[in-house]
């Protein structure tokens, strides 16, 4: 499929998703919603972590993080969201680093078998910048995916 197909078939899925994003300050709020799509298809990311055009995950202990950038003819919206699918309920933030630096949405608490994503939209002329999903639990630690490129 060609990176503009892909682009289309990227920007109708995002068009779909239910993400809250507060003001232009690019703090995100965690939310219920998951991105749809060929991510709860599998079990485990494979081991390059590359899922799709421009869309990584990686596999913890208690779930898969997953992290992603789509362009339609606006903006760059940057995804990042975590799938907890054992263990007891953590407090955490999701997040990505471009270029060192880290941008955090707010912090959440998380149970076992629900999913939290967090989105910022970014004027940036391409989606194809390396960016990496975070995933910090307090008392567990910083988490990250690959980097996600086109």
């Amino acid at each position: 499929m060609s990176a503009f197909a892909h682009k289309i078939v990227r920007s109708a899925a995002v068009a779909g998703l239910t993400l809250v994003v507060m003001g232009g300050t690019g703090v995100a709020q965690a939310s219920t919603s998951a991105p749809s799509g060929e991510v709860s298809v599998q079990e485990t990311c494979p081991g390059s972590g590359q899922i799709g055009y421009g869309r990584v995950c990686t596999t913890l202990s208690s779930g898969r993080l997953f992290h992603d950038k789509t362009q339609g003819s606006g903006p760059v919206n940057v995804r990042t969201w975590y799938e907890k699918s054992s263990g007891g309920t953590i407090s955490a933030k999701l997040g990505f680093n471009y270029a060192g630096t880290t941008t955090w949405g707010s912090t959440f608490s998380q149970a076992s078998g629900t999913t939290k994503s967090a989105s910022w939209d970014r004027n940036w002329p391409s989606d194809c910048y390396s960016t990496i999903g975070m995933l910090s639990v307090t008392g567990q630690g910083t988490f990250q995916t690959p980097s996600g490129t086109c």
